[in-house]
């Protein structure tokens, strides 16, 4: 079990540098809720995707 937190807790840490959020923040959700977190990074991402992007504007992805 533990190692299935330290692992968790790695790659959320991970991810969350790839997407610039904070990477304690995420790597200690990692670490205490496991893979359960991983529905809360991906909606944290998207909110910080707009948020950044503002209002009324189109994201055109390849």
């Amino acid at each position: 079990m533990a190692g299935i937190l330290a692992v968790s807790s790695v790659v959320m840490g991970n991810l969350a540098f790839r997407a610039g959020l904070g990477v304690k923040r995420w790597a200690a959700i990692g670490l205490v809720l496991g893979p359960v977190g991983y529905p809360l990074f991906n909606t944290h991402k998207r909110f910080a995707i707009k948020r950044a992007q503002g209002k009324g504007s189109v994201q055109i992805t390849l």
